[in-house]
């Protein structure tokens, strides 16, 4: 008993001193007084001191405060700056060799690992936060209003008569969809520059007819090599909207993804396809593509209004007219937003209100309709014969695609029946 404590004793000193070691080698690197086994003693002063009791943790946090004093007492003699950063590092890691002390080991390790990425990514923090503009952190804030001020008091269950109109559901999708564009528009904004790939690519998930768009305008000039990269970039635009649209129905509504994951799996595996195909060795600088954040109180508003008005139109056309009411409504909403169809769809499977092969047919004929769309805006932007004819043999195929998946997915779904049964049985 009194040997199987002594070794977890020893282990969480090991622990401790290690994740001292950890923090107190960052400060050290980053050429700091206070570094490797100031760090590693307040982390083991933490943890004796729990472990002898509150006047001696009292003593500790006070002991440590003097520390901390005296180091920028020191710093500002030398005419340096206040060493804010270390200072309060040196209070976390002791209240780490606490934590452990407690057997808290999962809290301690994560608020080592969260010190070291703020501590290590110093500069390239800095450098995001001044390339912020006051709108994006406008939409950051309105985001974080939005989900955790506004959807929490909203009514559960339908608000109206017929059951057709859920507030909360609406909001949820509202909140989960723009959390997504926004977190990919700052993909782009971080990666846009580097390349057509990460440019084309972000570009489609957060807005694959703005991308297209501007890709499109790009072409303008008759330049074969930004002409070429255009193209491979409105590959890649479709490509992340088609998986987009899918990873909201896997999210949202699983038991509708195997009746659509063959028909949009051959949609992306075709445009792919272009996308490496028409990559050229020449380097070229890729296009700058401006695309506005994805998120703001207006644009929230005006995708919960437009999945609302899709989920209770859908609803409607599905009990009065069955699945070809529903199929026509996808179709009509994927021209103007897939990623609403695909959400609305995804909900209305959810709720029971239509079936999972309805669901997922939907998604995959809304996936369509935001191809097709894209061939008119391409010749708006570029009026480049030799880019609009690319797009449409890759958009004939994408079609083709469809056709054979559809084709084959009843054949798919036997198959996948069979597999989950002997999954089951198997567990």
């Amino acid at each position: 008993m009194h040997e199987d404590l002594s070794y977890v004793t020893l282990w969480h000193l090991s622990i401790t001193l290690g994740l001292g070691l950890l923090v107190g080698f960052e400060r050290e690197r980053a050429g700091k007084e206070v570094g490797l086994r100031t760090f590693s003693f307040s982390a083991l002063l933490g943890f004796l001191s729990w472990k002898m009791g509150v006047a001696y943790t009292i003593a500790t946090l006070a002991f440590t405060a003097v520390i901390v004093l005296i180091f920028n007492l020191n710093a500002m003699r030398k005419q340096n700056s206040v060493e804010a950063t270390t200072s309060v590092s040196l209070f976390l890691m002791t209240f780490v060799g606490m934590l452990v002390a407690q057997e808290q080991l999962f809290v301690a390790v994560a608020v080592t690992v969260l010190m070291l990425i703020l501590l290590s990514w110093k500069e390239e923090l800095v450098l995001f936060t001044r390339h912020l503009k006051r709108h994006e952190v406008h939409a950051a804030i309105t985001l974080l209003l939005l989900s955790f001020v506004i959807l929490p008091v909203l009514p559960r269950g339908p608000v109206d008569p017929w059951g057709l109109f859920d507030l909360r559901s609406v909001w949820t999708m509202v909140v989960l969809i723009s959390a997504i564009s926004f977190g990919n528009y700052i993909l782009l904004r971080l990666y846009g520059a580097r390349g057509i790939t990460f440019t084309g690519f972000f570009g489609g998930l957060v807005n694959s007819v703005a991308t297209s768009i501007a890709l499109a305008q790009k072409a303008r000039d008759g330049d074969p090599a930004v002409e070429d990269l255009a193209f491979r970039g409105i590959m890649l635009a479709k490509t992340a909207s088609f998986l987009r649209n899918g990873i909201t129905l896997a999210i949202f509504a699983p038991s509708a993804l195997p009746a659509g994951i063959l028909p949009v799996g051959l949609m992306m595996v075709v445009t792919l396809f272009f996308a490496l195909r028409g990559r050229r060795k020449a380097m070229v600088t890729p296009p700058a593509i401006q695309v506005e954040s994805p998120f703001s109180l207006a644009s929230a508003l005006q995708f919960g209004a437009l999945f609302a008005m899709i989920t209770v139109v859908g609803a409607i056309a599905q009990q009065l007219l069955g699945s070809l009411g529903f199929y026509a409504v996808s179709f009509a909403g994927g021209l103007v937003s897939s990623a609403s169809t695909a959400a609305t769809a995804a909900n209305l499977v959810a709720a029971g209100r239509i079936e999972p092969m309805v669901g997922g047919s939907g998604v995959v004929l809304s996936s369509l309709a935001s191809a097709l769309v894209v061939l008119p805006l391409v010749w708006r932007g570029s009026h480049r014969v030799t880019l609009v004819r690319r797009v449409v043999i890759a958009l004939a195929l994408v079609v083709v695609a469809i056709a054979v998946g559809i084709a084959l997915n009843p054949l798919f779904l036997e198959h996948y029946t069979s597999v989950d049964a002997w999954l089951r049985s198997r567990n």
